[in-house]
């Protein structure tokens, strides 16, 4: 073997290591840096990409089926994101694969998924998520039996069928409530009834009673009990009433949207019974709770400033303080914050520090309170910036969206627990849907076949 051979392989294997230990980071650097210095780099030579791929995948898969770690869901699309973007995937395609991709590409939906889940698409890359990777679900169910379940058959029907239709994930839950087309026609029929028509004449918000049937999964013999909850939803009345006929104009060719569709304002499934509402392309309702605890997190604040207007608020609310040290602060303000500045409750913590240095600038002054004076500009502030209340934002947004200066599909990206909003759960659930319904065909054919 020559020199330059043994060096190749040197680089590839230390590549390979780097994917095995999921140092990506590192990865892409020794990458770049070998194409930087003319190495002629190809990811199809990084040794075993596709079975460390396979063991990446199987590990998280094993986190959420044995430790409830569902956040590894997210960590498997991550996974799967990288290996794309570095187009580790590539392999021979045989005349069947063509065949088969040429089936899975007449789904505007999943591919529409997959690419926001994964941006730019390769044909390895579609055959992967297909073929491989729902094959590499039943071998790991199969010969991982889980003690909760007596046998495969019932675990599989759990996995199909149960468990993401309530489940958690990145601290939010999230259940099925049911189908689009029930919702819509339940709404209709109340927008009939008398007390609703002034209400909706009017394009005012109505609270509507709905019943939802549960089923309740007993792991110990693997059976199912149904309950019925009631939900209160508050709804737009003309939101809701223009998505209704938008489905019925789309209903041969649907989009691949996420409407918002209600607030749940009592029996939601949030600590405090709220939640959110939304459609997906499969013609479900989605339920995600809210948490006015986590409020700072879970709702993307809708009181935004701009800098002129944040002063001359501000200014209004220190009409009772000193009007010298007021106008000193203000004009301290005017030149500490820089013009079309965005203020929000993110920048308080900062302005506050600013402004508590300004003020020792009068500490020698008698009858001087720098404390109390302190605490009154930050009261003032906190008036200005605080959040509003989870059910005026919501209320906010829809009629920002009847203005049609936001979209209804764009409502559940501004709802957002840390760095994961609702929008990413419901795109990442509709994938682990169409995981589950090709590892699910290919276990019932593996069954049929055993029977016969």
């Amino acid at each position: 073997m020559s020199l330059n051979n043994k060096y190749k392989q040197q680089v590839y294997k230390e590549l390979s290591r780097y994917l095995r230990e999921k140092d990506f980071k590192k990865f892409i650097e020794v990458a770049k840096d070998k194409r930087e210095k003319n190495f002629n780099y190809n990811p199809s030579d990084v040794q075993n990409r596709f079975e460390i791929l396979s063991d990446l995948l199987m590990h998280t898969i094993r986190c959420v089926s044995e430790g409830y770690e569902t956040s590894a869901l997210g960590e498997f699309i991550e996974i799967l994101r990288f290996f794309n973007e570095q187009n580790l995937l590539e392999r021979k395609l045989s005349k069947q694969d063509h065949m088969l991709l040429r089936q899975i590409k007449n789904d505007d939906i999943f591919l529409a998924n997959l690419m926001d889940l994964f941006g730019t698409l390769t044909n390895y890359f579609i055959l992967y998520i297909v073929k491989d990777i729902p094959k590499h679900f039943l071998d790991f169910f199969i010969t991982n039996p889980n003690q909760s379940f007596p046998n495969s058959d019932m675990l599989i029907h759990y996995i199909k069928n149960v468990f993401f239709n309530q489940y958690t994930i990145y601290g939010l839950s999230v259940r099925y409530l049911g189908t689009v087309e029930k919702f819509l026609t339940k709404v209709q029929q109340e927008l009939t009834r008398v007390n609703f028509r002034e209400k909706h004449k009017n394009n005012e918000f109505i609270e509507l009673d709905m019943k939802y049937e549960f089923s309740d999964f007993y792991f110990s013999y693997g059976d199912t009990t149904q309950r019925i909850i009631t939900k209160k939803h508050l709804i737009y009345p003309e939101n809701v009433l223009k998505y209704i006929n938008e489905s019925l104009d789309k209903k041969k060719n649907q989009n691949y949207t996420f409407q918002s569709l209600s607030m749940v304002l009592l029996g939601g499934i949030g600590p405090q019974g709220h939640g959110f509402t939304y459609s997906t392309p499969r013609g479900e309702i989605i339920e995600i709770c809210s948490d006015i605890k986590e409020n700072e997190a879970i709702i993307v604040k809708y009181k935004l400033f701009l800098k002129e207007q944040f002063v001359n608020r501000l200014d209004k609310e220190l009409i009772k303080i000193n009007s010298q040290i007021r106008s000193q602060t203000i004009s301290f303000l005017n030149h500490l914050l820089t013009p079309n500045e965005i203020i929000g409750y993110n920048k308080m913590d900062h302005i506050l520090s600013k402004v508590e240095n300004f003020l020792h600038n009068f500490e020698e002054e008698e009858n001087l309170d720098i404390n109390k004076l302190y605490h009154n500009i930050s009261d003032a502030i906190s008036i200005i910036l605080r959040p509003i209340r989870m059910v005026d934002q919501f209320k906010a947004r829809r009629e920002l969206v009847s203005r049609d200066k936001l979209k209804s599909e764009d409502l559940a990206k501004l709802t957002s627990l840390k760095n994961k909003s609702h929008y990413d759960i419901l795109r990442e659930r509709l994938f682990f849907q169409y995981i589950v319904d090709l590892f699910y065909e290919i276990y019932q054919k593996s069954k049929f076949k055993k029977e016969k």
